[in-house]
């Protein structure tokens, strides 16, 4: 039996994904990279990019500390973003 992760079951962890997801998109587009560049970027796959887009994706920590890092993005932007509190 395999086990697959499933998406955020809280209210925080859908706020975080959500959170992410907007940075992500803002990067990727001041970058001017299209979607699979953007996943190469942060070292992810294609379809985990669009799994964190449609917020079904549950990244650990792990993988959230390396987008960050890739992105050069604080962690606390990246799953709290201020912008994002002001809109």
């Amino acid at each position: 039996m395999t086990s697959k992760r499933k998406k955020p079951d809280t209210d925080l962890g859908m706020m975080i994904l959500r959170n992410m997801a907007m940075v992500m998109e803002r990067e990727r587009e001041k970058r001017q990279l299209t979607k699979i560049e953007m996943a190469r970027l942060c070292e992810i796959t294609t379809p985990f990019y669009f799994a964190i887009l449609n917020a079904t994706a549950n990244p650990s920590l792990q993988v959230i500390t390396r987008i960050s890092l890739n992105l050069k993005v604080p962690l606390k932007d990246l799953m709290m973003d201020a912008n994002a509190s002001k809109a």
